[in-house]
Formats: C-alpha cells, structure tokens, sequence
C-alpha cells in the first residue's frame, strides 16, 4: 500500500486508532518482522486517515491469520547457504526512500 499524509478523509475515533496502534508497537517486541510495517502505519498517528486505518486492518488479520504459523529448523539436512534480497526504489509516496530486506540461510537455519 503507498500511504500519503493528505489522503481522504479523517478517521473520527482517533484514540481507537492509538490503541491499536499502540498494542502493535508492543507486539514486535514478540514479531520482530512487523516492525517496518507497524513503524510506517505509526508515521500517521497525528491524523489518521482512511487508508491509514485500512493499513492497521490488514495488518490485523494478518496477525490472526497467521496465529499457528512458525518456523521449523529440520535436523540432518544438507548444510548449504542461500541468500535472497528483496528491493523496492522509492516506494514511499511521502519522501520517496527506498528500502530493502535480506535474509540468508545456512541449512535450515536462518542466521540473519
């Protein structure tokens, strides 16, 4: 989603939003890979607007859609690296930075 500060309308129940808000900043202590989405949706708690709102939402049921989701580490397998990089050039409709994300494997561990 490519969220901008004057989008539609306001959202009228904006300590709602900073509830929400507020409880997802406290989970990426536990879910440390929501912290860029959680920190761009922060960005308007000023003013929220609709599309802000909406963003909240789908990170939401997200969340509950993947409550029984993990990570399983398989003994005895292969040791082999593999890296994989993802890029996206000036995304952010406000100050158009870019950003990026790696993640690289040894076996099936992930290690950074």
């Amino acid at each position: 989603m490519k969220l901008s500060v004057d989008e539609r309308d306001l959202v009228h129940d904006t300590t709602m939003y900073m509830r929400i808000m507020g409880s997802l900043i406290h989970l990426t202590i536990t879910r440390p890979y929501l912290s860029y989405v959680v920190g761009v949706v922060s960005q308007f708690m000023q003013k929220p607007r609709k599309p802000h709102f909406d963003a909240m939402k789908f990170i939401l049921k997200y969340i509950i859609h993947t409550l029984q989701c993990g990570i399983f580490y398989e003994a005895n397998i292969y040791l082999q690296v593999h890296g994989y990089i993802d890029v996206d050039w000036a995304c952010n409709v406000s100050d158009k930075r870019s950003f990026s994300g790696f993640m690289f494997s040894f076996g099936s561990v992930v290690v950074s």
